[in-house]
């Protein structure tokens, strides 16, 4: 456990200095090399703590998060590569909670889950179409990425009560996602404030990542994985 920790203090560390320094890595022409590397390397480490944990569909959800960031820091052409990485991400996380969870069934029976089942679904709605222009390209594929997000986030909510800080990660992590489209598409003018929504959005993302992969640690000993 003490290693463990230690790698979550690491894995900060390099999420903070990351959120404060990654965009100067991004001049010139692409493939951004180090940025690649240094945005990657804060997930990277969390999933090195599932893998110790034995818990191998958390560490694949993590390992291809980390292959997520990669993909978007690398060039701009490899973003959808990136938001396609994330997606199968998720899956693996959506297989975790599910194995382990209390039933789809049980869970509807508790009205608090339910509400906030319907409050996420017509969040992502909401965070879509205001956020995403219908006539960009991206719209359709970063639609279904959306839904794919918010089924891991409502997978998340069929665990045990115990298991809130997975909840509260998989929450984060869907908020995230709106910094990135709001950062994609509403570049803000004023360099200060920009550079703050972009920290922010990182920040949390990060601290989505970190719940998940401490809620979740344990987790695959009450599934059949």
């Amino acid at each position: 456990m003490r290693l463990s920790h230690a790698l979550l203090a690491l894995s900060a560390i390099l999420a903070i200095a990351y959120g404060a320094y990654g965009s100067s890595l991004y001049e010139g022409a692409p493939p951004f090399v180090v940025g690649t590397i240094f945005k990657a390397s804060s997930i990277i480490l969390l999933s090195v703590i599932a893998l110790i944990a034995g818990s191998r569909l958390l560490a694949a959800g993590l390992l291809f998060g980390a292959l997520g960031d990669a993909l978007l820091a690398w060039s701009p052409e490899t973003f959808l590569y990136g938001a396609l990485a994330f997606l199968i991400g998720h899956l693996f996380y959506m297989a975790l909670f599910l194995r382990a969870g209390i039933g789809v069934g049980a869970a509807l029976k508790q009205p608090s889950r339910v509400l906030g089942a319907l409050a996420l679904i017509a969040a992502a709605f909401v965070m879509t179409a205001l956020l995403v222009p219908r006539d960009n390209a991206m719209f359709a594929p970063l639609s279904i990425y959306t839904g794919v997000l918010t089924l891991m986030a409502l997978c998340s909510f069929t665990l045990p009560a115990a298991r809130w800080l997975v909840m509260a990660g998989a929450v984060l992590f869907f908020i995230s996602d709106g910094f990135v489209a709001w950062n994609m598409f509403h570049t803000d003018p004023d360099p200060t404030l920009a550079y703050w929504r972009s920290f922010a959005g990182w920040m949390v993302y990060w601290g989505g990542q970190a719940a998940i992969c401490f809620g979740a640690l344990g987790l695959h000993k009450s599934s059949t994985t």
